[in-house]
């Protein structure tokens, strides 16, 4: 599994140490199109049955190496993985045929399907599938290394079957499966030697040729184990940001595009072009310092919940491309709680738990305060994400109007992230890019608060066995752990939830067929896809 997951600052996704165990990553502002890096303004005609995609300029091709999220989907159609995930974070076949869990958690049996093959025509075996695991294991920054994190042993017992033994029980062990598998004859070389080689793998397409700085061909594979794709070729463009991408498919020169911009919907025409939304696994809050004497009062957490609309800016900054949440659990989760009632934005409710806690308003100054204390504290935002500082305002004035005095401080990129580090804010607005293999403790385990990545210094023991109970549970008992985790989250409000971000695979109509991404890997069917 790769970085379960990462924090979220600014709007394009790039790698931050705020992740870990289900973890997320900071992102850039907006930035205009570049149409110079996009040569064409009107499309040529593509060729019969050949699709065009885009990704950025790629540093390497080695699918256990290459940390770019748009390289990354595209090697997804040269390398497949063990197992899929589905968009509600279940575990579905792939290469791997079956497996056994044991009653204890702590191994699993695997057993491939037969016949595979390489792109050149060796036979895929489970010296192919310990080979990928051990080189993600020396790999430092290969985005799949938790994969191996909890691995102890790997046992050979035939060509087609395998056992992972782990350190201890985890939860999520199932879906940290899910990785690029590559060919041992292949990448058995030393060196930087590795980075370089032409990919082999056995994905529904194969590689063919490069056209340095400006494309990738691939061609479908006759002998795909899923059976050859129906679209002959895919052509995959050299794109340097995700706005340059936007503005070439909004010109048709390419013709599918995954994104995460809020703004997409100005990019595609609504006769010409199909939009197959998800929910992402980007998970957007307000954290609170904890340390400060304020928040460490859940009656106040809960007002300040209730006293944002997180509805209406969703509405509005967002263009309904994203979903209220009351926990970092996805609504379309298996894990989800789907008894849990999302709480509306209520002025009234929050200025009662506030007066509960002792606040009164201020004749002299309009705001609430409490022994001559005014209920005031800053909220950081990290400046080039342009929907954070619409939110932070947004939220600035809602709080007015219940007497609560907001200053709004927006600082770069770097200071951002320096000061969440060290723990020197009030509150901030952030988000995680969440991981399918969950596990929060990153976020809320008092453990993690001097050495980990809970940086809102949130203590509280009970949490802390909740986490401890969800993270050993068995599969089967999951579900039913990670409600009660749920239950107290909601009751705590550890960190104040707005709501879970969508991504979008927009295809123009020529694209048809049986078209099912997923956030993992958009290309997961890619074989029933047509080009009319």
């Amino acid at each position: 599994m790769k970085k379960w997951h990462k924090i979220i600052g600014v709007m394009t996704l790039l790698a931050f140490s705020l992740v870990g165990c289900g973890r997320g990553e900071l992102a850039e502002g907006k930035q205009e199109p570049n149409e110079v890096e996009v040569e064409q303004t009107t499309a040529p005609k593509t060729p019969d049955n050949r699709m065009v995609i885009a990704m950025d300029t790629p540093v390497t091709l080695h699918p256990l190496y290459n940390t770019q999220e748009t390289v990354e989907q595209a090697l997804y159609l040269i390398f497949s993985p063990l197992i899929n995930i589905e968009e509600n974070g279940t575990i579905s076949s792939n290469l791997a045929e079956s497996w056994v869990v044991n009653e204890s958690n702590t191994a699993i049996t695997i057993t491939l399907k037969k016949d595979i093959k390489w792109h050149d025509g060796m036979s895929l075996t489970t010296d192919d599938v310990l080979y990928t695991l051990n080189q993600i294991k020396s790999i430092p920054d290969s985005p799949y290394k938790d994969t191996v994190a909890n691995l102890q042993e790997m046992v050979k017992l035939d060509d087609t079957t395998f056992k992972l033994v782990y350190k201890g029980s985890y939860s999520g062990v199932l879906q940290t499966l899910f990785f690029p598998v590559i060919p041992e004859h292949i990448y058995n070389v030393s060196g930087e030697d590795t980075l370089n080689i032409t990919p082999i793998g056995s994905g529904p397409y194969m590689y063919e040729s490069t056209t340095p700085a400006k494309s990738i061909m691939l061609k479908a594979n006759p002998g795909y184990f899923k059976g050859k794709p129906q679209i002959e070729e895919v052509q995959i463009n050299f794109i340097p940001d995700q706005q340059s991408m936007l503005y070439a498919f909004k010109q048709g020169l390419i013709d599918v595009i995954y994104t995460k911009e809020t703004e997409w919907g100005k990019y595609i025409n609504d006769e010409a072009s199909t939009a197959y939304e998800m929910i992402s696994p980007v998970y957007e809050f307000m954290g609170v310092n904890h340390n400060k004497v304020l928040f460490q009062n859940a009656a106040i957490r809960e007002a300040l919940l209730y006293g944002i609309n997180r509805q209406e800016m969703v509405h509005l900054f967002y263009l309904d491309h994203a979903v209220v949440t009351d926990t970092p659990i996805s609504p379309i989760s298996y894990l989800y709680d789907r008894t849990l009632e999302i709480k509306s934005y209520d002025k009234e409710k929050a200025k009662l738990l506030l007066t509960q806690e002792g606040y009164e308003k201020d004749g002299n100054t309009g705001f609430l305060s409490k022994n001559g204390a005014p209920l005031s504290f800053t909220l950081l935002v990290n400046e080039e994400n342009r929907d954070r500082m619409k939110v932070a305002k947004q939220i600035q004035t809602i709080y007015k109007e219940i007497g609560i005095d907001l200053k709004v401080e927006a600082v770069n990129e770097t200071t951002y992230l320096e000061r969440i580090q060290t723990k020197q804010f009030d509150a901030f607005l952030g988000g995680y890019q969440l991981g399918y293999a969950t596990d929060l403790s990153f976020a809320l385990h008092s453990s993690s608060i001097l050495n980990g990545e809970n940086y809102t210094s949130y203590k509280d023991p009970q949490m802390d066995e909740l986490l401890q109970q969800a993270f050993l549970a068995t599969p089967e008992a999951a579900i039913d752990a990670y409600q009660k985790l749920q239950q107290y989250f909601v009751k705590q409000t550890p960190y104040i939830s707005l709501y879970f971000k969508k991504s979008v695979l927009i295809t123009h109509n020529e694209i048809q067929g049986d078209i099912k991404p997923t956030p993992l890997n958009i290309f997961s069917n890619v074989e029933k896809w047509t080009r009319k």
